[in-house]
């Protein structure tokens, strides 16, 4: 039988109060105890660990996939700003492109997860990804070879069809943006669900392997990227990156296969998904034949009535996706994307304007980024001490407590333009932006397996989850916007200030989430044990 004990975790996702909205089930008590009733012959005596192998097929499949995302991601910016050297506008189009077709299709993207089958969805978004972004280093690479891109270089008159192959860029970069996102969402969370099958200890390895194999990625893939550039040349990085895409093209085809086989549970998960669709369209189709019978033949519906229909879908899933419980934890992860206080390209570019060298600045980052590999050790830890949502708002409070020198190093002791801090204005700076990571990460882990359980059984759980992905992409437009209005690099303790107060809304907005979670933020048995202390003291 199913240990009981192991899945606290997932057993405090019910709401305490009960006026929640009908229809919208949170607790998956009621799926726990099903399986355990279905399942609880054939696994007696197991601990229901999960195929190891299988495991080590699906982190071989994210590697690839991942490690392909982050050096695209690290290598069109570095493009752009060496072929566009005396304007950062190009740069800030791409990113404000990419990031806005993410906001208009994630929801959509979350409800193809729901329709389409599962393998034949992976696969087509695999083969997009990989198309759009060989085609994107071909585009690439055809600058730095012609004379094209040295008149961008130079900084003189830029010829149209430099243009037009920055457009086709920033185009094929929305495709391969939509395709990460589509592949996030099938293998993170919707295959991540289906694998650990209702049991707490597997969804935690999933996520934990997954999450490990990004952030190493992150990590590394641009540290590769900048090895291929100063070792040889920008031209010589776009063509070995093309050509090591076409080649883990064909891996990951393949191997996908591989690994949807080693897990049965996908497919039996997609058969039930399939049987209720074609119930579904039997007692649709038999409704239409007894009310329809006098109608005329069926006439497809024009082009605008298909997009209205679209937008009140759109309208509807964010609707129920804001009634529903887990929103304030979405709201809050969402919310901590609205910060320059992170290694991205505002922050690297407002360091390179006060002299601190490369090298260092590479040092720091991947300090940060092993501060990160901490937290999604740390995660687990805290679930099993105190619980997925209490381990969330610890994760995510240390997160806010660790950016206050960070803060505070932007107004006390900060350094003039063009010039380097002192070391403990620095220590400040980029001590408090390593510890934050460990929070960071932490809570990412809690907030993802909080939503991942709460729309277990939803309906159309993966079309709510796009929207969360929604939500994280405007407060990431929102940040471009703030460093185009604050870009003076004197202006950028202000943006620091804002993306603070945004951190520590998401810290509040959690505890909103975890006083309807649990009742209560701290407990009161703990509260009158400190105050009988402090008055016996």
């Amino acid at each position: 039988m199913a240990p009981a004990q192991s899945d606290m975790g997932l057993n405090e996702l019910r709401p305490v109060e009960s006026s929640q909205p009908e229809g919208l089930t949170v607790g998956p008590s009621d799926r726990l105890s099903r399986s355990t009733h279905e399942e609880g012959a054939s696994q007696a005596g197991q601990a229901y660990r999960i195929n190891n192998l299988g495991l080590w097929s699906l982190g071989a499949q994210h590697l690839s996939s991942t490690w392909g995302d982050r050096a695209a991601e690290f290598a069109f910016y570095l493009y752009l700003i060496e072929i566009f050297k005396t304007t950062l506008v190009p740069a800030s189009l791409f990113g404000f492109f990419t990031t806005g077709i993410c906001i208009l299709t994630s929801g959509w993207i979350g409800s193809l997860v729901d329709r389409l089958p599962k393998l034949v969805f992976v696969r087509w978004t695999i083969a997009l990804q990989k198309i759009s972004a060989t085609a994107a280093y071909a585009c690439f690479l055809t600058l730095f070879l012609t004379d094209l891109g040295d008149s961008a270089v130079q900084g003189i008159h830029v010829p149209t069809l430099t243009w037009v192959l920055f457009a086709i860029i920033t185009l094929l970069g929305c495709v391969l943006k939509v395709s990460t996102v589509g592949i996030s969402v099938a293998i993170e969370r919707d295959w991540a669900t289906c694998i650990a099958e209702g049991h707490d200890s597997r969804l935690t390895t999933v996520n934990t392997v997954l999450r490990r194999i990004d952030l190493i990625c992150k990590l590394v893939a641009p540290l590769f990227v900048s090895l291929l550039t100063a070792a040889a040349s920008y031209a010589f990085s776009a063509a070995f990156l093309l050509g090591f895409g076409l080649v883990t093209t064909v891996f990951e085809l393949i191997w996908i296969q591989i690994v949807y086989r080693w897990f049965p549970v996908l497919e039996r998960e997609q058969q039930r998904k399939d049987a209720g669709r074609r119930d579904a369209e039997q007692t649709s189709s038999g409704s239409s034949r007894r009310s329809g019978s006098s109608q005329g033949p069926y006439r497809k519906p024009l082009t605008w009535s298909r997009a209205t229909r679209w937008f009140i879908a759109q309208a509807s899933d964010w609707n129920e996706f804001t009634r529903h419980p887990v929103f304030g934890s979405s709201l809050s992860i969402s919310l901590l994307y609205l910060t320059v206080l992170s290694f991205d390209g505002t922050l690297l570019s407002w360091l390179k304007t006060h002299d601190f060298s490369d090298p260092f600045v590479a040092g720091m980052r991947s300090i940060c980024v092993l501060a990160g590999l901490f937290g999604t050790f740390l995660a687990p830890f805290l679930e099993k001490k105190v619980g997925l949502v209490r381990a969330g708002n610890w994760a995510l409070w240390s997160q806010v407590v660790a950016l206050v020198p960070v803060l505070l190093s932007f107004y006390v002791g900060a350094p003039r333009d063009g010039t380097r801090s002192s070391n403990w204005n620095a220590a400040m700076l980029f001590g408090g932006l390593a510890l934050s990571r460990i929070g960071l990460w932490a809570f990412d882990l809690c907030q993802l397996k909080e939503l991942q359980v709460s729309l277990a059984d939803h309906p159309r759980r993966n079309a709510l989850t796009g929207l969360q992905y929604a939500l994280q992409n405007i407060a990431d437009l929102m940040k471009y916007v703030l460093t185009l209005i604050l870009s003076r690099p004197s202006q950028f303790r202000w943006a620091a200030l804002v993306s603070f107060i945004s951190v520590l809304a998401g810290a509040m907005s959690y505890m909103a989430f975890v006083r309807r979670m649990r009742g209560h933020i701290i407990h009161k048995e703990w509260l009158e044990a400190l105050l009988g202390k402090a008055k016996a003291g």
